[in-house]
């Protein structure tokens, strides 16, 4: 039996808690989503519907805190790395508007050299990074080093880069999405959270923030459920006492935000789908472009390729078209946002934490909310 599957066996041990606090879906839609959450030991969790005008229905479960402060439509979560499709959306933005490039050497833009070790003379792109191809990994060094703040050159020095060379196989990487987001910044000298928040955030009308001292709101922990943490593994009132960083261009520590530091409620998600779903903030080319595959996940997840700072879904169990969007996963919380441009319709799922079995890639709640939403087969 697979690791997956014990933890699945395990996982009917526990207790199906939590109820549904608000819903503004039919009865029977509303107890079908209740179930499937419970199924997979949400604790909390936000969900949105929406197609190409805005937000349709919005159901919360559940609670933010334990043991009692409910889920609500206006809770705030730390996406973790469906942040990495808010970045994309910022890059294709700079880029349309001339300030980047997407497959231009970094070097031209970085205040220091970025180069695989065992191919010096390799130029890494944007592109590269924002698909996880920029042959770069999250080694012991980052993993440690991402904690207590080293700078970005120190972890370069370490064992953060892959066997392969650049350009040539898909290994997903927070580094290198955080790299990239490094990239974005100095490229148009402004910090990293200002530059989104000018960008894309106040140009679509969306509260969000990287920093959790500027939520607005109520800011969710996040849980493991199995094994039960007795604390939250993401404590929002232990992130919102830290000290807020200066607003200054400092790539050497801002590679710790594009990854998955976004701090937003589903609903405000849920217009970033939007964006992403239709022409309008991008143009028509550079969705395309986003969507594009630039190399599939392999062995990894059959059903799953990268595009720019996209997941492509193909997985006829749940759908008949590609979805695409991005899935989070962290301190326990799972979340996904996934679009069908061609209907344009998307679901937006947010959890304080709930099952981490995953078939592949794609984790079984985030799963059975696909199958429930388009369930075409």
């Amino acid at each position: 039996m697979t690791h997956w599957g014990l933890y699945r066996l395990a996982l009917h041990a526990l207790p199906k808690t939590g109820k549904v606090n608000s819903s503004n879906f039919a009865k029977t839609d509303t107890r079908i989503i209740e179930d499937v959450l419970r199924k997979h030991r949400c604790v909390g969790a936000a969900l949105c519907s929406f197609d190409g005008m805005g937000v349709q229905n919005t159901l919360t479960f559940g609670v933010s805190h334990a043991p009692d402060r409910l889920v609500n439509q206006d809770t705030v979560f730390r996406a973790a790395s469906v942040s990495k499709f808010a970045t994309a959306l910022g890059a294709m933005k700079l880029m349309e508007r001339g300030r980047l490039e997407l497959d231009r050497d970094v070097n031209e833009y970085l205040p220091f050299s970025l180069r695989h070790p065992k191919a010096p003379d390799t130029v890494i792109t944007l592109r590269m990074l924002l698909s996880h191809t920029a042959g770069i990994h999250d080694g012991t060094d980052y993993n440690s080093g991402i904690a207590k703040g080293a700078p970005m050159t120190e972890l370069l020095q370490g064992d953060s880069f892959t066997d392969h060379l650049p350009g040539t196989l898909w290994e997903y990487s927070n580094f290198g999405a955080g790299i990239a987001g490094a990239v974005m910044e100095t490229a148009v000298q402004t910090a990293f959270e200002t530059l989104m928040q000018e960008t894309v955030f106040q140009p679509l009308g969306i509260a969000a923030t990287y920093y959790p001292q500027k939520a607005e709101g109520d800011l969710a922990d996040a849980i493991r459920i199995l094994p039960r943490a007795k604390t939250p593994n993401f404590n929002a009132a232990e992130r919102r006492g830290r000290p807020l960083p200066p607003a200054e261009v400092n790539p050497e520590k801002h590679y710790n935000l594009a990854h998955g530091a976004l701090c937003i409620s589903a609903p405000e998600l849920a217009k970033l789908g939007i964006a992403g779903m239709r022409p309008g903030f991008l143009t028509r080319e550079s969705l395309n472009e986003m969507r594009r595959v630039v190399t599939p996940f392999g062995e990894r997840a059959r059903n799953l390729s990268q595009g720019i700072g996209t997941f492509v879904l193909d997985e006829p169990k749940i759908c008949e078209r590609s979805l695409y969007g991005h899935q989070g996963m962290a301190y326990g919380a799972v979340h996904g946002l996934f679009f069908d441009p061609a209907h344009e319709k998307g679901v937006v799922l947010m959890t304080t934490g709930a099952s981490e079995a995953r078939r592949g890639v794609l984790a079984d709640v985030n799963f059975s909310i696909l199958k429930l939403f388009w369930g075409e087969n």
